[in-house]
């Protein structure tokens, strides 16, 4: 299984309330109508404390069996769609496509 994580900066012109609105309920199930998807996260960043803030505002994780089903996946007519609709609320993008290692597990 591999994974496929979108480092995501919003829109300078959304606040961060219209950016995440948009990004859960707008463009979330556009993305999870992709086919071959395993899994779908999506991670918002909130206030960093004392640590430093990050240069994203959120991140994405998308699973698939292989590189196969993600190529196909993201190149089929769902993930055209998907892929469009990022413009509105994302900057940019930057992907890394990742093999996971679960070292300690996370709970919800």
């Amino acid at each position: 299984m591999i994974k496929l994580v979108a480092l995501v900066r919003r829109r300078p012109d959304l606040d961060l309330y219209a950016f995440r609105d948009y990004w859960l309920n707008t463009h979330a199930p556009l993305a999870a109508a992709i086919p071959g998807m395993r899994g779908y996260r999506i991670n918002i960043a909130g206030d960093p404390g004392a640590q430093p803030a990050a240069p994203y505002d959120g991140s994405a994780e998308i699973w698939f069996d292989d590189s196969a089903a993600m190529e196909a996946g993201l190149g089929s007519e769902q993930g055209r769609i998907a892929g469009e609709d990022t413009t509105h609320f994302a900057e940019s993008l930057e992907f890394l496509v990742t093999e996971e290692h679960v070292i300690l597990g996370g709970g919800a």
